[in-house]
């Protein structure tokens, strides 16, 4: 009998095993546990199903299956911080005619060795939310509030990224419209508030600090503007703003990397933002350039 992890899907996310027996034989449960526990020692099960993607709608197989010949099922490993730490082992009870017992899978590195060579290098999807506000006039946009986008792919020892945004900014000067949020009927624009979206792109760094890590990005963006006016109203409406950035966030345990894997792999994380950016705006007067500050939250996830 053999019973075999044969690939790792995700960050530690779900576990691909293949068995091959020569009689029936009972297979199952299926728990994680450190080097340091005995095998098959933990209480809670792992589901266990035919499918990679695990939702509300999945079948799952019975904790303990029968199996007769080659046979390949996925393991829910789960989301928590535990199964990211080094040195665990995928725990199987096995029951045939013959004999009973535990089987133990390397999961994740006890140390620096490399148990998973992924084929490609896994994209990583971020989100992050934020206040923003430019410290002098940049033709009339005010404080905004921007939600943002990004796919992120690793290149060497950092990562390259694209990214789109969109959202809010209240208009600041002496040629903006009375702002009115009960303006309604067909034009769904609100007087004296800018909508605003856009796309950027850059490079992002990761630099491990104890328990935490600290994302070091560098990059530039262009936003479009358009500015929500009543009828009659005679000033421009609409412009385009653009300009470097950069910005730090201090993400939590939650994305550590996880050993084992390379390239690198990590569990979803989150941890504050804070960005710095010399923007120029152009369209709707006289060409202005102005600092910008902001501050959010930043939610990481690895496909």
């Amino acid at each position: 009998m053999v019973v075999d992890v044969a690939s790792i899907r995700g960050a530690a996310g779900v576990a691909e095993v293949s068995i091959r027996t020569e009689r029936p034989t009972l297979i199952g449960p299926f728990s994680w546990s450190s080097g340091a526990t005995e095998g098959c020692s933990a209480d809670q099960e792992l589901a266990v199903g035919r499918e990679a993607k695990f939702t509300p709608e999945t079948a799952l197989l019975s904790p303990q299956f029968e199996t007769n010949g080659s046979d390949v099922v996925f393991v829910n490993l789960g989301k928590g911080l535990g199964v990211a730490g080094p040195g665990l082992f995928l725990d199987v009870k096995v029951d045939s005619s013959g004999a009973q017992g535990c089987l133990r899978l390397p999961l994740t590195a006890a140390g620096t060795e490399t148990l998973w060579q992924a084929g490609a290098a896994p994209w990583v999807v971020s989100f992050g939310l934020r206040l923003e506000d430019p410290l002098s006039t940049l033709e009339g946009t005010g404080g905004r509030v921007t939600t943002e986008l990004r796919v992120l792919r690793p290149v060497g020892p950092v990562r390259a990224f694209v990214g789109f945004t969109l959202g809010g900014a209240t208009c600041r000067g002496a040629n903006c419209p009375p702002l009115d949020s009960s303006a309604d009927g067909e034009d769904t624009e609100t007087p004296g508030v800018f909508f605003h979206f856009g796309g950027e792109v850059g490079l992002e760094r990761r630099i491990g600090i104890g328990r935490r890590s600290l994302g070091v990005t560098l990059g530039g963006s262009l936003t479009y503007f358009h500015l929500g006016a009543p009828p009659g109203y005679a000033d421009g409406k609409n412009l385009g703003v653009g300009g470097p950035f950069a910005a730090l966030a201090l993400f939590g345990p939650a994305g550590d990397i996880v050993p084992g894997f390379s390239p690198a792999a990590r569990r979803g994380s989150s941890g504050p933002e804070i960005l710095v950016a010399r923007q120029t705006a152009f369209g709707r007067g006289p060409t202005e350039t102005a600092w910008l500050v902001g501050f959010g939250w930043r939610f990481e996830f690895t496909n």
